[in-house]
């Protein structure tokens, strides 16, 4: 058995410049472990590729409350995650939050529990998501920052994120927590807990258990300065609709603005404003910028060891997330229908300002109405995972052998609570003429609303994963550093998919842009084997060897769209890796290997389905054939104008190739420096051609009032008025991306006796960000720059300082990310930094008591003129909402 030196039970401890070693993994006696990117057991925790370990004492030294909190600090998580912020107003994967190694996406980090997937996010198709792992039931978080993994999956180009739970415990203990920001809102109650039974060296066998509830109060953009409002001139930025409350009124005949109607030109202030020759309404001051929620998590595990050789295990993990997503107002208009009407002779029918409009003219108006009376637009989503695993592990003839069979499930539904409406009823009601869109409604006129009022099931939608997977490994000869060691191992998977949307959602009769989104299913089987060779080539030098085939067979999907079937995709990816001590205080290292990525389903056989810009703009048709200057119609002028989104059966796999070299030195004792190198580059990505994108290319390239050299200017598809009916938007393998930098981190820990001090410090430069343009082609630098979906920042980087002295313990944690050139690329978003500080008493026994506070100086997100979200003044990407935020911890151990 190998023995591990002073170096190894260093250089295993690297998070946040605090690195924190397994207690296992520091007494060389002891047996071998795994260590995530690589399935051959080891003494000495440092492999060839760079694995940052966060051990339970630093995710309780964070001061998170959930994963998403702990994840967004990783200096290796950069920009195309996914935040919960993004979810308001956006039906693509609605309540999921999700990591982004190396600013790659979402969708190229790989996430597993306990060295399995997890099934995918079923709004998505694709992503895990991080509110599904309870934080309470991890031991240990191990983060792979290299990218393509040969054992869990070359489809993980970013790197892995592996969540390990409790595996053998014995005893109990229970936590309540509370958390409370300084500002109105977001307030966090919770308990969790944990117990198990059993010694496995004694009784051969171990049950445990572990629990956690959590309930978050909503924030809404109101309760902070600022996000309290979307009309900021003194920013540049004046995010407002001009379906309004009171309505704005036109002339159904000849669409003249019917000024001097209730509400115009002194509107309704603050809400509503004057802007040009009508109203605008400032819904972004109406939405929830943190959603409330509710999170409950269990996880339950049995382990019986039949004998010295052999060990069975069962394994049931569930949680439970119900999200409240707090929108605007509903405002008149739908996707593909008709201008909504007011009646001639209607009760609040508004006679002497359309006279004083167009002398003579009794007839209908065309209202662009914001239906403040209906309320908030309130969902629910909500998203149930379960996952059941059973295994064995042991060893026979020398081979050691895991196997396991897994059967994971998640559902997540969407629910109708208030302020929704049908495009059908709402015509009805409104030609009755008893309701008022120029005023507060009275009791009729609300009943009449209620009875348009959507609630119910919008999407029911579910993922499921079965899989099986076995692995041997077995030492081999002996070489000049010890004994070569060899692995072997497969994984099947059956994947299904089904997104399902009411048939209110499929005709788009849901009033306020939703679109016609639609029912999609699909289902595919996956191949993947691989083989690991582990060579101490030098007394050293260790060498290793791995190769990984996956073929993805069976691809089909269906939608409304038609039937649909893919190719067959398989890849074999390669990896080498080296491992060099030339003294027992240095440690070199260095990998080169390819990654391959299949398209999720959803993206290959989704329906096609209309949906609103994230943008305002301008038609040009419109405004070229009426003038928005002249008839500003909210439909047409200064708007959120239609897509409509298409999937591609005909999707190609990504492909990537991933190098790194590194180096860990100690140059004395208990002071560790690390410093790696990673270079990834990804072709045939798949990206989405949006609507924002061609329209802001239409504009970029207009060569006349209604023409463009835009090569996709024939995207642009008119109605029978001539004017913009849609955008055809698309995805396509139309990228290519590279992500280069060091990952550094420094960690230094002495003893006094005031008590031992721990100082340290952990970040991530980045010196390439490139993406190419989805619409010219081009490769462009993507550092520090504003992007859909979050800035990759070229530095992210964490200080640490903990102080431990018996029954007390205190720490301060500063969190500090650089700016980036802003959406306009003329100005510039500031850095972002966050100071965090907490104290610790341990002098009763069996108890912990925690007080912190996050956030200390207050900062506020840093102000950008982004228009890509319906948030304005800040990015929901970048930045904490909260505010400073104090909380309390009690935990005892029984």
């Amino acid at each position: 058995m190998l023995k591990s030196t002073r170096l190894c039970s260093a250089l295993a401890l690297a998070y946040a410049g605090m690195l924190a070693l397994p207690a296992h993994a520091q007494d060389s006696s002891l047996e071998r472990v795994t260590i995530t990117g690589s399935s051959i057991k080891r003494i000495d925790a440092e492999t060839s590729v760079p694995v940052t370990v966060i051990n339970r004492e630093t995710i309780d030294k964070s001061g998170a409350s959930n994963v998403q909190e702990l994840v967004d600090r990783l200096s290796s998580n950069n920009g195309g995650g996914r935040s919960m912020g993004e979810s308001i107003g956006d039906s693509n994967a609605t309540g999921q939050t999700g990591a982004s190694m190396r600013g790659l996406g979402r969708e190229r980090t790989l996430v597993l529990l306990n060295g399995r997937r997890l099934t995918p996010y079923p709004f998505a198709g694709q992503g895990v998501d991080l509110n599904a792992i309870p934080l309470a039931a991890i031991e240990r978080i191990e983060v792979l920052r290299d990218g393509a993994s040969a054992t869990y999956g070359s489809d993980a180009i970013g790197g892995v994120i592996n969540f390990i739970t409790r595996k053998d415990y014995q005893g109990g203990d229970i936590t309540a927590s509370y958390e409370s920001p300084q500002h109105t809102g977001g307030k966090v109650s919770g308990f969790q807990g944990g117990f198990g039974f059993g010694d496995m060296a004694k009784d051969k066998f171990n049950i445990l258990g572990t629990f956690s509830y959590q309930k978050y109060d909503v924030i809404r953009a109101s309760d902070r300065e600022f996000s309290k409002t979307g009309n900021r001139p003194d920013i540049g930025v004046v995010k407002s609709s001009g379906n309004t409350f009171p309505a704005n009124a036109y002339t159904a005949d000849e669409g003249n603005f019917v000024p001097g109607a209730p509400g115009f030109p002194n509107c309704a202030p603050p809400d509503s404003f004057k802007g040009g020759s009508n109203c605008r309404y400032d819904y972004s001051a109406k939405i929830d910028i943190s959603p409330a929620s509710e999170r409950t998590g269990a996880l339950a595990r049995a382990t019986l060891a039949l004998n010295n050789d052999h060990m069975l295990f069962t394994e049931f993990a569930y949680s439970k997330n119900e999200i409240t997503f707090g929108s605007s107002q509903t405002p008149s208009s739908t996707t593909g229908r008709p201008d909504y009407l007011y009646p001639a002779g209607g009760k609040y029918y508004p006679t002497a300002a359309v006279e004083a409009a167009q002398p003579g003219y009794r007839g209908d108006l065309i209202i662009a109405w914001r239906m403040v009376d209906g309320g908030q637009r309130l969902t629910k989503t909500t998203n149930d995972m379960t996952r059941f695993l059973v295994g064995a592990e042991g060893t026979v003839a020398g081979f050691d052998y895991k196997l396991g069979l897994m059967k994971a499930k998640s559902k997540a539904v969407e629910t109708f609570l208030t302020g929704n409406f049908s495009d059908t009823k709402l015509v009805e009601v409104l030609k009755t003429g008893n309701v008022n869109p120029f005023g507060p409604n009275d009791e009729a006129g609300l009943k009449l609303l209620k009875s348009a009022e959507l609630s119910g099931e919008n999407r029911r939608s579910h993922t499921d994963t079965d899989g099986f997977d076995f692995s041997v490994t077995r030492e081999l000869f002996a070489l000049a550093g010890g004994n070569a060691a060899v692995a072997v191992g497969l994984d099947l998977r059956k994947e299904k998919y089904l997104d399902g949307y009411s048939e209110i959602a499929g005709s788009g009769d849901i009033v306020g842009g939703s679109g016609n989104a639609g029912k999609v299913q699909g289902q595919r089987k996956t191949q993947g084997f691989y083989g690991e060779l582990n060579m101490p080539v030098l007394k050293d030098v260790e060498l290793n060897l791995a190769v990984r085939t996956d073929r993805y067979s069976g691809a089909s999907g269906e939608s409304r769209d038609g039937k649909f079937s893919s190719p067959d995709m398989s890849a074999t990816s390669p990896k080498v890796s080296l491992r060099w001590t030339p003294s027992k205080t240095l440690l070199l290292r260095a990998s080169v290997g390819k990654g391959f990525r299949a398209p999720a389903l959803d993206n290959m056989y989704a329906p096609a389905a209309g949906t609103n810009l994230a943008g305002n703009f301008n038609d040009p048709y419109y405004n070229t054939l009426v003038g928005c200057a002249n008839k500003p119609n909210p439909n047409y002028c200064d708007t959120q104008l239609t897509a409509i989104n298409h999937s591609n059966p005909n999707l190609k796999p990504e492909k990537s190739r991933t190098t790194a070299l590194g180096m860990v030195f100690e140059p004395m004792k208990d002071l560790s420096l690390e410093v790696d190198y990673f270079d990834i580059k990804l072709t045939d990505g798949i990206d989405s051609l949006t609507g924002d994108d061609i329209m802001k290319d239409w504009y970029k390239n207009q060569t006349g009032p209604t023409t463009s050299s835009s090569v996709y200017a024939n995207r642009l598809i008119l109605n029978a008025q001539g004017y913009l009916d849609y955008v055809n938007a698309s995805l396509e393998n139309l990228s290519k991306q590279q992500a280069s930098g060091f990952d550094l981190s420094a960690k230094y820990r002495f003893r006094s006796s005031m008590g031992t001090f721990t100082p340290g410090w952990e970040g991530t430069y980045l010196t390439k960000s490139t993406k190419t343009n989805v619409v010219t082609g081009a490769l462009e630098d993507n550092l520090g720059k504003y992007d859909q979906g979050g800035p990759v920042v070229r530095l992210k980087q964490v200080y640490t300082l903990d102080w431990d002295s018996g029954a007390w313990a205190a720490g301060v944690r500063y969190f500090r990310q650089s700016g980036y050139e802003d959406y306009d690329k003329v100005k510039q978003v500031d850095h972002y930094d966050l100071w965090d500080l907490q104290g610790q008493y341990k002098g009763i026994k069996n108890l912990a008591i925690t007080v912190g506070v996050r956030n200390l100086f207050d900062k506020k997100p840093p102000v950008t003129v982004q228009e890509d979200y319906f948030q304005v003044g800040f990015d929901p990407t970048y930045a904490d909402v909260k505010g400073r935020t104090y909380y309390l911890r009690a935990n005892y151990k029984f």
